[in-house]
């Protein structure tokens, strides 16, 4: 079994919190990783209409099944347990005897907050990150597969022979007649489609919802409460624009990732790697996976992303800007190419010249993340190979 980079800080919390919420999009491995790290609980799930009918005639019947906690997976399906849950946390304050589930974001998070306040810790577990998946059988070894397979675990499990492309096809389906129809009435179901591809063809680029709007037949209402499931389920998120401006005027429309490059690649047709190569998005699908590994190697030390982009209104940008600790910003550029060259990194030398005017701004040594082998010298900061990120990262980003 595959080793989740989160275990570690899970189990510290367990000991301070009464409760653990662990957020993420379906298929991520939240209940076998619960399952597997707490493993002296029962797992209840309340996707079955059996239990949720359970908990919809008699809550605390329900919960007294449980003296010594349980694991209750997928529990935005019964948000109004948690004020129950609360009661009875309240009543015996043990920790780490209760471990939520979810695979809303937006949802579970506000009934958590609402009811769980000061008695639950806040976890996100998003699909394996590289680093996580050094010793399984089926590691990408290449830039282009990783990119196009993305990180689901099931394409990573070898018991089963899946096919990819098809895999994602299904999880895309099935996300989108269940989670995504769940959350709100899609009344244009084509044109809600176009949208998901459209989105995806914009991944790593500017979002400019009226563009979105217009494309769509919608408006821009319609758009925004699209990007708002879309953000909860765990397929994209809009990455901001940093506000310290040091001497220019700032871009500030955010940038549009999708979180698992291999969804991005399924929704724009992309079945194999030869194709990818020669895709014009292909810088822009390296820039996601590349900010999805960047996002994981935070989420899963429990650790807040404080991720944004610099970018001045003159096309001055460096592609992520991490704020480490004491203030000090870590600069990031990614490239789709194998060949280092120094003009690569003029952007961070650039943001570093303009901070040096202004009291009280760092920058960091930055790194250029690039399709080559080998860690390189650039100046004052350093190429890093596209499969070493976490590596280059451990210790410098908070």
């Amino acid at each position: 079994m595959i080793e989740r980079s989160l275990a570690s800080h899970v189990a510290r919390l367990r000991c301070g919190y009464p409760a653990v919420s662990i957020t993420g999009p379906r298929q991520s491995g939240k209940t076998t990783f619960a399952r597997e790290t707490f493993s002296d609980l029962p797992c209840v799930n309340l996707e079955s209409p059996l239990e949720r009918a359970e908990v919809a005639d008699d809550p605390l019947g329900f919960l007294a099944r449980f003296p010594e906690g349980a694991i209750l997976d997928e529990v935005q399906n019964v948000p109004d347990l948690l004020s129950f849950l609360q009661v009875r946390i309240d009543e015996d304050q043990k920790m780490g005897r209760w471990i939520l589930t979810g695979s809303r974001q937006m949802e579970l998070t506000r009934g958590v907050t609402q009811s769980l306040a000061g008695r639950v810790a806040l976890l996100d577990l998003l699909p394996f990150s590289l680093a996580e998946l050094a010793d399984a059988p089926r590691r990408p070894s290449t830039l282009p597969d990783a990119v196009l397979r993305g990180g689901y675990p099931a394409l990573y499990d070898p018991s089963r022979d899946l096919e990819p492309a098809r895999w994602l096809e299904n999880y895309l389906a099935t996300l989108v007649n269940r989670d995504i129809r769940q959350i709100l009435e899609v009344q244009n179901r084509t044109a809600f489609d176009r949208f998901l591809g459209l989105c995806a063809a914009r991944t790593a680029q500017m979002f400019k919802m009226s563009e979105l709007a217009r494309d769509c037949a919608v408006d821009n209402k319609t758009i925004q409460a699209w990007l708002r499931v879309l953000e909860e389920c765990y397929v994209v998120r809009l990455l901001r624009a940093h506000h310290r401006n040091f001497g220019k005027r700032l871009v500030k429309s955010p940038k549009l990732y999708f979180i698992d490059s291999g969804l991005a690649c399924r929704l724009l047709h992309i079945s194999d790697v030869n194709q990818l190569r020669v895709h014009p998005l292909w810088g822009a699908l390296v820039e996601t996976w590349c900010f999805g590994e960047i996002l994981k190697s935070r989420v899963h030390r429990g650790v807040r992303p404080d991720m944004w982009f610099w970018r001045s209104s003159d096309g001055i940008e460096v592609d992520i800007v991490i704020e480490t600790g004491g203030g000090v910003l870590l600069p990031i550029e990614i490239r789709a190419s194998a060949t280092p060259f120094p003009a690569d990194a003029a952007g961070i030398r650039k943001l570093r010249e303009l901070s040096s005017r202004e009291p009280g701004a760092a920058i960091a040594p930055g790194l250029v993340v690039y399709a080559g082998a080998e860690q390189r010298p650039a100046g004052e900061d350093r190429f890093v190979p596209w499969n070493a990120i976490a590596e280059a990262l451990a210790g410098r980003a908070g």
